[in-house]
């Protein structure tokens, strides 16, 4: 049995790209040094101590969640040897699964599932709570948006709505609240097993991307209690729709779902304009290369939708949406464009959200990205066009000044299924080091870390 152990071990070690991992740690390590000789040098930087995590109270072992942590590895572990016969819905239920047991590492339950709702008053939950009768709460969001908490005034109203619909609906039970976020957040991880299983990966190599997507360190530790879980579930309807659409034309579900995804993702983030920007990048490709127009047409039909719906709000309960966003906009950045006026701030910003989406994706995954053969980058297809235009999209946002404060690996979860898609053509024996390194990872920063939005 120790050879066997033994065996295993010295396989997978040769599995990883341990150069390319440490010089990954090495360019963090550099960086994070720089931000804080920058500290001590006076300057006053809207940057995290703990480069790049912007919400991290410190390194602490959370002695009661040690158990959940044990639970979690024998799951995974259990699942990464049987996961290549598993179907869409098993796969669903290990992640959900890992999903509770991963942030039950952090202690408790009320730590798990509560503090992200109760922590402070900057929550949707504290206006959702206020909210009397919620049409008249709408008519007045515009006049009254930047009185609200810290993360409503930045957000649509249908953030808080959903908070207070959900509430009202389970007798103000925040166990029901916090359950329905599980679950609509959880969502993301079958949507991405259908997106796989629609761009004809094999079941067993779909069902092993979909394990590795449940255990990367954003979407464990921010599909338990976040709106960004629920927003990147559409996201991903819409990233379905979209591939649905290149692979079998269009059709009334690849519509449906392209809208359905469009419309949620949108009303609740102002970041929503991804999906349509990657979408017009896909579609161009498509037309410019395969003379294919049902990318746009589905988009165009996503777009009309929101205008639609715009003019409803605006007409029946007095809501500007595009006032809202330019409030949000101006709240967010009071002085303008940040490249402008705080040149330095707005580098080390940029260089922060994108290395918190890196590391909350994961040593293991990083490391393939940027190691496997072929690369991702030189990859062809539809699969390497739609991850290309994700990047052009999001860059494209933090090159605009998006993204301020920070808060990446949370805000920006939706991007995840994008760089999953990356991975598609990674050997069986990889894939599988790469996603023990990412679920150790993962089980290491729950135990050991605070994480709060």
């Amino acid at each position: 049995m120790f050879d066997s152990w033994r065996t295993t071990a010295q396989d997978f070690l040769q599995r990883l790209p341990l150069r390319t991992m440490s010089r990954l740690v090495g360019v963090w390590v550099g960086l994070a040094v720089l931000v804080n000789i920058l500290f001590e040098a006076g300057f006053q930087l809207d940057v995290p101590r703990y480069f790049p995590i912007s919400e991290f109270y410190g390194a602490r072992l959370h002695l009661a969640g040690l158990p959940f942590a044990i639970l979690f590895l024998i799951v995974f572990f259990l699942a990464l040897k049987r996961v290549a016969r598993c179907n869409g819905f098993q796969v669903w239920l290990i992640g959900l699964v890992l999903i509770l047991l991963g942030n039950l590492a952090q202690g408790s339950f009320d730590a798990a599932f509560y503090l992200p709702f109760q922590g402070h008053g900057g929550q949707y939950y504290y206006d959702a709570i206020q909210i009397a009768n919620w049409q008249q709460w709408l008519r007045e969001f515009n006049e009254k948006q930047l009185t609200l908490q810290d993360h409503s005034r930045t957000h649509p109203p249908f953030a808080v709505l959903l908070h207070y619909f959900i509430f009202e609906l389970g007798q103000r039970s925040l166990f029901v609240l916090s359950s329905s976020f599980i679950l609509l957040s959880s969502l993301s991880i079958i949507l991405v097993w259908q997106i796989l299983r629609a761009l004809d990966l094999p079941q067993p190599k779909a069902a092993q991307l979909t394990l590795c997507f449940s255990v990367i360190p954003a979407v464990n530790i921010y599909s338990a209690v976040s709106l960004e879980g629920v927003t990147a579930a559409g996201c991903a309807l819409f990233l379905l729709g979209v591939v649905k659409t290149i692979e079998a034309g269009t059709s009334f579900t690849a519509l449906l779902f392209v809208v359905a995804g469009f419309v949620l993702a949108n009303s609740l983030t102002f970041a929503g304009t991804f999906l349509a920007l990657t979408a017009l990048l896909i579609g161009w490709q498509q037309f410019q290369f395969k003379h294919r127009k049902g990318v746009l047409i589905v988009l165009l039909a996503a777009v009309s939708s929101s205008v639609l719906l715009y003019l409803i709000m605006r007409h029946r309960f007095g809501y500007d949406h595009l006032a809202a966003f330019l409030s949000a906009a101006r709240y967010e950045n009071p002085q303008g464009f940040q490249a402008l006026h705080a040149p330095l701030e707005y580098v080390l910003t940029r260089l922060e959200g994108i290395s918190e989406i890196a590391l909350f994706l994961s040593l293991g995954v990083l490391a393939m990205l940027f190691h496997s053969e072929p690369l991702p980058w030189r990859q062809r297809g539809d699969a390497s066009a739609i991850v290309w235009a994700a990047l052009i999209s999001l860059a494209a946002m933090f090159l605009s000044g998006a993204f301020k404060t920070g808060e990446t690996a949370r805000i920006c979860l939706f991007i995840y299924p994008y760089l999953v898609l990356a991975l598609r053509r990674l050997e069986e024996p990889v894939l599988r080091a790469a996603t023990i390194v990412v679920a150790m990872q993962t089980i290491i920063m729950q135990t050991c870390g605070a994480y709060f939005w």
